[in-house]
């Protein structure tokens, strides 16, 4: 597993994308990169630092190459493109005849993208999580990348409202535009109220901290309500029940897996 932070070198065979070389006969899965070609693959590193710091530029170079012909002849190698937004990432605008599938966590993103492709469902793998022992009282929790489309500051003056003694942010700071606009004058509002805990690998942990989760947006894929149940922790969020692939064991999806990328 290759990726920009370092959250995941410990967890299984990993390495830096720095450390990214592509093979004839790899299948290679990729998530949250907007690839347009095949060469960008022997470039990775330099595409990801490209899609931090130049997004407008970026936007209409996309523009532009998403109606390059994407051609897959003889490259070697089999592409998985594994997708878990909706809006955040559009398949339509990518280059998406580059993969040979298209990997989603919902089967109601089928409807959302509306593209012809080979493609498979298989939900995230689950976290082992268990009943906290020992909850603190009226402290609150907001799970998730801070970023306009999940409407975080709705969820700490939900909270707040609430009379929550605290409200910690567990997530990556993915719009700065947005933290400062909405969730600093917060901060203001209710000092000593908020606090911004970052990413924090270890789910437990964050389940153990915190008596109450809030959520804006509700997602049919989400897991932090199946979170919340199986941690004892209160759920403040919209309430989209589960639908048969949430349901699904480890060695389930891992079987789906398996057929998906046909091995």
């Amino acid at each position: 597993m290759y990726g920009p932070d370092n959250w995941h070198m410990d967890k299984c065979k990993s390495a830096k994308l720095s450390d990214f070389h592509p093979e004839n006969g790899d299948i290679i899965i990729v998530h949250n990169i907007k690839l347009f070609s095949v060469a960008e693959l022997y470039k990775i590193e330099d595409k990801i630092e490209e899609l931090i710091k130049k997004p407008i530029l970026n936007s209409l170079k996309n523009l532009f190459v998403r109606h390059l012909p994407g051609s897959r002849k003889n490259i070697g190698i089999k592409l998985i493109l594994s997708c878990q937004e909706n809006d955040l990432f559009p398949i339509r605008q990518l280059n998406y005849v580059l993969f040979d599938k298209i990997h989603h966590v919902h089967s109601s993103q089928i409807n959302y993208h509306k593209i012809m492709h080979r493609h498979f469902v298989c939900p995230n793998f689950g976290n082992h999580l268990i009943a906290s022992e020992h909850k603190p009282i009226k402290v609150a929790g907001v799970i998730g990348s801070i970023r306009k489309e999940n409407k975080t500051d709705i969820s700490i003056e939900k909270a707040l409202q609430d009379e929550m003694e605290t409200v910690t942010l567990y997530g990556y700071l993915i719009d700065p535009v947005y933290y400062y606009k909405q969730i600093v004058p917060l901060v203001k509002k209710y000092p000593g109220k908020i606090r911004f805990a970052g990413f924090i690998d270890d789910k437990q942990k964050i389940y153990d901290s915190v008596s109450d989760v809030y959520c804006t947006v509700g997602r049919a894929w989400s897991m932090v309500k199946k979170e919340c149940a199986l941690t004892n922790t209160r759920y403040h969020g919209p309430d989209i029940a589960p639908i048969g692939e949430e349901s699904m064991t480890n060695d389930q999806i891992f079987n789906v897996w398996e057929k998906g990328l046909d091995l």
